[in-house]
């Protein structure tokens, strides 16, 4: 089960590694480690394992 992702910031195209617990899921918002705007991280369970999805979650979405 995939407990890392690379992402991209929906704000400002920074490449960010996350590590996620693998009893986590959901839906939750967490900021940009680099330009600290907030992020929707929606995490997806399927037959290949899991998958992250990053959306902005200022509003503007």
């Amino acid at each position: 089960m995939n407990s890392e992702f690379h992402v991209t910031c929906p704000y400002c195209g920074e490449e960010v590694d996350i590590y996620l617990e693998p009893e986590m899921k959901g839906v939750w918002v967490q900021d940009c480690e680099v330009c600290c705007n907030p992020w929707q991280l929606r995490l997806v369970r399927d037959a290949d394992g899991r998958s992250l999805e990053v959306t902005r979650a200022d509003g503007s979405e």
